[in-house]
């Protein structure tokens, strides 16, 4: 079994080229369709930091399947990359793969039958696969050369045969790199990463036991989302969702964008998994305009900051809003990148 190196969404699209190719056992076996065994396939992704260190990580909860008819369809569920160190997992979901906007990657592809017929004579084949990387809103063809082994007449496992590159660029992410190494005081980080994955995927008799199995993730992924977790890991998240900049308003008003919502529903999520930590938001400017007027409006936008949590259920008790106008910049007001940065809505966990 092969095991190359892809970029994230690459990894995904062959997941499901491989999926389809898998369709070799027996003549009828290209009629069926065929399910991603998620328990037993595996899915890397490989980066590098300061031009020399190496770091893998995993995505959990993957999903696919390929229809009789060749179409061929593969999700991650980005916020589910797995590190074993909670900091660098929480700043890969908020501040990269941002998943309160963009919770999956999705990739499609439609199988070309006629060239799986060999696998009918023997165990592997490699197969050139076309397909569509759908990930934060935006669509890549690509293609890639895969592998595929027939394990058995119902089981098939796929690979990458040779390695695959994807650039930040490629995917709208260079911003989000370089915002990462801002926050780990430049430290270099490189703008492509690389994909490994073993991938299995069944059909005929193992394809009941696969939805089985697909049905018993659901309830530990759903006991994840609602499990408390530590004062440490809320403090984490919280410092690290005040770092993403997703938090609108009106210009010169407290009146909340609506694109707000899905980092706010976040906060909503983590503060209410952490029932008894009290925390505080804080709201900042920059020094365009007058001072008091500034002072004012950072006070007005912490509190319907406060107002919506409030609103979604968070205990008022537990929140504590202030406003520091222009006083706490993080940056120079130079520029307009700069003074968007100073313009900002703190999350702070209280620990008085």
């Amino acid at each position: 079994m092969h095991t190359m190196m892809v970029r994230i969404g690459l990894a995904l699209a062959l997941n499901f080229g491989a999926l389809g190719i898998g369709s070799a056992g027996a003549e009828d076996f290209f009629n069926q369709d065929w399910m991603l065994n998620s328990e037993l396939s595996r899915l890397h992704m490989e980066t590098v930091k300061k031009n020399a260190i190496f770091e893998v990580f995993r995505f959990t909860e993957l999903d696919g399947s390929v229809k009789k008819n060749g179409d061929a369809n593969v999700t991650i569920d980005l916020s589910s990359i797995n590190t074993g160190v909670d900091i660098l997992d929480v700043r890969l979901r908020y501040l990269l793969f941002e998943t309160f906007k963009f919770p999956e990657a999705e990739i499609s592809a439609k199988l070309d039958k006629t060239k799986l017929q060999a696998l009918l004579k023997t165990t592997r084949i490699s197969y050139p696969l076309a397909f569509k990387l759908n990930m934060h809103g935006v669509v890549q063809e690509l293609q890639a050369t895969v592998s595929v082994t027939r394990l058995s007449d119902t089981t098939v496992s796929i690979a990458t045969i040779k390695p695959i590159i994807v650039t930040a660029e490629s995917l709208g992410l260079t911003k989000k790199i370089a915002k990462l190494m801002e926050i780990v005081d430049g430290i270099p980080i490189a703008t492509g990463a690389s994909i490994t994955f073993d991938l299995i995927f069944g059909t005929g008799r193992p394809k009941p036991e696969v939805a089985t199995t697909g049905e018993k993730s659901v309830k530990p992924k759903a006991e994840k989302e609602v499990k408390n977790i530590t004062a440490e890991a809320c403090e984490t998240r919280f410092n690290v969702i005040s770092q993403t900049s997703a938090i609108y308003f009106k210009t010169g008003s407290a009146e909340l964008d609506q694109k707000s919502e899905p980092l706010l529903n976040s906060v909503v999520d983590i503060a209410n998994r952490c029932p008894s930590v009290k925390f505080d938001v804080s709201g900042h400017t920059d020094d365009v305009g007058d001072e008091n007027f500034n002072q004012r409006l950072s006070e007005r936008r912490a509190k319907s900051v406060v107002d919506y949590l409030t609103k979604k259920g968070v205990n008022a008790t537990r929140i504590k809003s202030a406003g520091f106008g222009e006083t706490r910049p993080v940056a120079p007001n130079d520029n307009e990148e700069n003074r968007a940065k100073n313009r900002r809505i703190e999350f702070k966990v209280n620990k008085g």
